[in-house]
């Protein structure tokens, strides 16, 4: 993959693993605008296609963690297309579901699929380039986690308007098809090696852990919050997460090397990055909702006006790279994370009595400047790993990035039920973006520590 081929082959490595990327967040977030119009057609309540949601994200999360161990044991080829296979798989199945469990178990296959997909894809790409086209490799990879969660609603309506429910699982199909037919040829040969046994001390625990914190995150993103049953599953995350982090830290050949965390850049992702995306995560989710329960908008005009958000993420993409070549990481993320303080604030406090013009030139702007700061806290997290942690750094990497769409989701949920008990119907959403603002302050203690040199071997 190196060379001077590297500007041919890289390129379509990267849009393959984006397009992977894509379709794993697109089909997390679609299925809630879907899930009307499938209970109605295995005649349950709406409230609980939720399991479908939680069981699909739940699996993932658990299951990230092996996804380094199975990439250096049998190599990334087999791993990627296998994944691959697994999530069209549980597609179809998806599709032919008559129930809500089964609906639920097929989302199951699918997520152990998609567990790997995305992180072995990740994986080929750090692996296969030098420091000096990180930048470049992670400006074609940020796209899919920026716009799916702002697509979903939009794609999700006029699926369900125009055909069955069942084509938002069956268009992954032909989707997986081509992905295995351009993996094959274009997809480099990373051997897998001879390494210790997996860690079974440490999956167990782990999986434990994280899925017990995302059921109860999840809990948290429900209509109606059970509150013991969710404080059970938070104490007994926590409650299991103290050993197993012993065992990590003291384990030999653990499942999961914690010592990258000691790298300051690669550390800013798992705290001040997971609270920047948690808080920038919360408007696709919240937005749709203001926009018809405030506004009063129909969905499809609420999506209408989205669309210039997701157009704000994609259209800053042009900017990115220049910007971090020519200019140094932590300037660049304290000065977008101060202007995303008040853009936030200001998404609560729209009205819709405002010109629809004025709103989407808002809402392109804001979205720009998210899609600037996730590509940001992307590039660094890997600016000062070395090849032989690559793996583990990348492991750890996906799960903050699958934790915070869920933490995002619950929230806000969390912030609309407060800021209607407490405030009123009228406040609640102005609510959710005061928890995005604080969530952004809190960020910023991190990143005013970070040495002023930090990120600098990524440009060029």
């Amino acid at each position: 993959m190196k060379g001077k081929g590297n500007r041919l082959e890289i390129g379509p490595v990267a849009f393959l693993v984006a397009g992977l990327m894509f379709m794993e967040f697109l089909d997390g977030s679609i299925l809630p605008t879907a899930a009307p119009t499938i209970a109605r057609s295995f005649h349950v309540l709406s409230q609980q296609i939720g399991l479908c949601v939680t069981t699909y994200m739940v699996t993932i999360v658990v299951l990230i963690p092996v996804s380094a161990w199975l990439a250096d044991r049998f190599g990334v080829r087999p791993i990627l297309f296998t994944s691959i296979t697994i999530f069209m798989i549980g597609s179809l199945l998806c599709a032919i579901s008559t129930s809500v469990p089964e609906l639920a178990i097929m989302r199951t296959i699918q997520g152990v699929g998609a567990a790997t997909m995305v992180p072995i894809g990740r994986l080929i790409l750090m692996r296969s380039v030098d420091k000096s086209q990180v930048i470049r490799v992670i400006s074609y990879s940020v796209w899919p986690a920026l716009a799916a969660p702002v697509v979903a609603p939009v794609i999700g309506g006029f699926i369900i308007a125009h055909a069955s429910w069942k084509w938002i699982f069956i268009v992954n199909l032909p989707i997986g098809i081509i992905a295995l037919l351009v993996g094959a040829k274009i997809v480099p040969r990373i051997a897998g090696a001879a390494i210790e046994d997996l860690d079974w001390s440490g999956f167990l625990g782990t999986a434990l852990t994280l899925g017990l914190l995302v059921i109860a995150a999840g809990n948290l993103g429900a209509p109606k919050i059970n509150v013991f049953l969710t404080a059970v599953l938070f104490l007994l995350g926590i409650a299991i997460a103290g050993p197993t982090l012993r065992h990590l830290h003291r384990d030999e050949h653990p499942l999961i090397d914690l010592s990258v965390l000691k790298i300051q850049t690669f550390r800013l992702n798992s705290w001040s990055g997971l609270l920047f995306r948690v808080a920038q995560n919360i408007a696709p989710f919240t937005l749709p909702l203001m926009f018809q329960d405030k506004f009063g908008w129909s969905a499809e005009r609420a999506g209408g006006i989205l669309f210039f958000y997701m157009f704000g993420n994609l259209a800053f993409k042009t900017i990115t790279t220049p910007l971090m070549n020519r200019f140094r990481f932590r300037p660049q993320i304290l000065l977008v994370t101060l202007l995303s303080l008040p853009l936030t604030f200001g998404l609560g406090i729209l009205g819709g009595a405002l010109p629809v013009p004025l709103i989407a030139l808002y809402l392109f702007i804001t979205g720009g400047i998210r899609s600037l700061g996730m590509t940001l806290y992307n590039t660094i997290t890997f600016a000062d790993v070395d090849q032989e942690v690559m793996s583990h750094a990348n492991t750890l990497a996906n799960m903050v990035q699958q934790t915070s769409s869920v933490l995002s989701v619950a929230m806000a949920v969390v912030a609309i039920n407060l800021g209607r008990i407490f405030f009123g119907e009228n406040i609640q959403y102005e609510c959710v973006f005061i928890v995005s603002v604080a969530a952004l302050l809190i960020s910023l203690i991190q990143v005013r520590a970070l040495p002023a040199g930090a990120g600098e071997s990524l440009r060029n």
